[in-house]
């Protein structure tokens, strides 16, 4: 079960406080992507899955809890504290079910303030069910000892790391267990997950997801949705949590938005999809020819990482003299071996419904192509708005 009210993923808290001082009544949608598990839900188990959502109307955010966010956050307004205090999650917002070929569908609908807090104890949940229920082929045998040699391997090579297995951790056990080892090495630089990070001392980490940028696209501009998101972001934390996500519609239309005054401005970028080295590449030279230092702009990398690819991505960034940092999620908070792999799932924005009622399809089409979600009709318009490609090919 979700834990509490703060088991989520600072950036949602972050672009919660952002959404509710911008865009109090916006109405928005997602959907879930299952890009492995086919044909293999059950009805039991959705029946479990809609069980656990309707227990967290239960969840509220606790006086302990709340004054641990005021005094570690305080780029975050009280009156949103106050606001989630009274907030409850509605599981009406929710639906779930299963399809003719036994594939598990979920939809969520409602204002983007209210729904946006969904996302990840959501696939947390859909995690937690589909180990319990349905791939019961594994065991926790040697994972503290696999875990403690992960921690060690990377602090040996200097990588700084934080945690990010929220959404596609096996359990909540799973995950805690990585907070408190990582937490035993200097080169642990926190963890996404605001209640682990307050049960541990650690600090919590993140800033903004694709979404915030995939409803600028409908709110202001396609083809600049990453100049609008980033200057709206700004405006709300005035330099705070300055971390830039350069994929949404691939980093090469990033970098025409990412200009003189943003590029200063914001502290880091971190790669999300593609091969980590071309884009790196892509942002030094970016950087360079602005007239920046990059070496002063630390690059994120959150792709996927494990133990072995972070540290050979440190050690090529730290020979060309620069600085780098590491989300890394599902290979620390399940690792299970082959024979019980990790899910493959998502949540993603997929309508706005613009002031005027238009419903507006948003997408998103990252560096690996085959990441792209959202409307097939819209993503042939964002790949012709950004890129030129014709409609028709």
């Amino acid at each position: 079960m979700i834990r509490s009210m703060i088991d989520n993923d600072l950036y949602k808290l972050s672009m919660g406080h952002a959404v509710l001082r911008k865009h109090p009544k916006l109405k928005v949608s997602y959907k879930f992507t299952d890009r492995r598990t086919k044909g293999a839900w059950t009805t039991a188990a959705v029946r479990e899955l809609r069980r656990r959502i309707k227990a967290m109307a239960k969840l509220a955010l606790t006086r302990e809890e709340r004054v641990y966010c005021e005094t570690n956050m305080p780029w975050i307004n009280r009156s949103f504290w106050d606001y989630l205090a009274a907030y409850r999650f509605d599981p009406k917002e929710v639906t779930v079910s299963l399809d003719a070929k036994h594939n598990l569908q979920i939809a969520i609908a409602g204002d983007w303030c209210r729904t946006i807090f969904w996302e990840v104890p959501l696939l947390a949940l859909v995690c937690e069910v589909w180990y319990e229920m349905i791939d019961t082929a594994w065991t926790e045998e040697g994972q503290e000892e696999k875990m403690l040699a992960k921690a060690q391997r990377l602090a040996d090579a200097g990588v700084a790391w934080g945690d990010f297995g929220t959404r596609r951790r096996r359990n909540f056990e799973a995950q805690e267990r990585v907070v408190r080892i990582g937490k035993q090495f200097k080169n642990f630089t926190g963890t996404s997950n605001v209640y682990l990070a307050m049960k541990y001392g650690v600090k919590a980490i993140g800033t903004m997801a694709h979404e915030w940028i995939m409803a600028h696209s409908a709110l202001h501009s396609l083809k600049h949705a990453n100049k609008y998101a980033l200057e709206s972001w700004n405006d709300v934390y005035q330099g705070n949590l300055g971390t830039a996500l350069p994929d949404t519609y691939g980093t090469d239309a990033f970098l025409r938005d990412f200009q003189g005054v943003l590029a200063r401005l914001f502290d880091s970028v971190r790669h999300d999809s593609g091969d980590p080295y071309v884009w790196a590449e892509k942002m030094i030279k970016h950087y360079t020819s602005l007239g920046i230092d990059w070496k002063s702009k630390p690059l994120g990398f959150t792709d996927g990482n494990t133990d072995e690819s972070a540290i050979e991505i440190h050690n090529w960034v730290k020979a060309k003299g620069g600085r780098c940092w590491f989300g890394i999620g599902t290979s620390m908070s399940n690792d299970y071996g082959p024979e019980s792999p990790a899910l493959s799932i998502v949540i993603k924005l997929s309508t706005v419904v613009e002031p005027d009622g238009t419903i507006c399809h948003v997408v998103k089409l990252s560096d690996t192509p085959e990441k792209a979600s959202g409307d097939k009709d819209a993503v042939r318009v964002a790949l012709w708005t950004h890129y030129g490609k014709p409609l028709d090919a």
